[in-house]
């Protein structure tokens, strides 16, 4: 399937799959069946599928806000790491240690989980020391009402706020000013 992946963070993304009653389709529903008066209900029938590819925190963080998720196989040993510009102390110098830091504990994170099921270990049990910055791929859906609300949550770390951003620019294209 070919995919229009926007970018977000270090590796991951957010792609449209599939969208119901888009924008002109909405609008001549609107005129045809509401005499050209917005109806706040018909929003639940403007419906969007998104692929995302996203450390496990912003899956969390996405499952708060009543979307429909299907998590799919992890396929990489991939982990958000914070650049030197993201970690936020007001000395660069520190700055770097921290990344620097990060970076070799999550490498650590990811080869233990192998190690572990190379020596035996049960799958399930080798993966529950798995960084919440980890990579994974899953699908989500819902009306575009929650996804507004996803995006427009006030406060929100900036790498969630990231995804936030890519969803909004897609159901702005999909549903101008819906």
């Amino acid at each position: 399937m070919l995919l229009n992946k926007i970018p977000v963070l270090d590796n991951g993304y957010v792609a449209l799959i599939d969208s119901t009653m888009p924008f002109k389709r909405y609008g001549a529903v609107v005129d045809e069946f509401y005499a050209a008066t917005d109806n706040p209900v018909l929003k639940k029938l403007c419906y969007a599928v998104m692929a995302f590819k996203a450390p496990l925190f912003v899956q969390l963080h996405l499952a708060q806000h009543g979307l429909v998720m299907v998590s799919t196989r992890m396929q990489d040993d991939d982990a958000y790491q914070p650049s030197v510009g993201e970690i936020g102390t007001s000395n660069h110098e520190t700055n770097k240690l921290i990344s620097d830091d990060i970076s070799r504990t999550t490498e650590a994170l990811l080869i233990n989980p192998k190690a572990y099921q190379a020596d035996g270990c049960d799958p399930f049990i080798s993966q529950v020391i798995m960084p919440v910055s980890s990579y994974t791929t899953f699908l989500i859906g819902g009306p575009i009402e929650l996804w507004q609300r996803f995006y427009k949550t006030k406060s929100m770390p900036l790498p969630i706020k990231s995804y936030a951003n890519a969803v909004e620019q897609i159901i702005d294209v999909e549903w101008k000013n819906v």
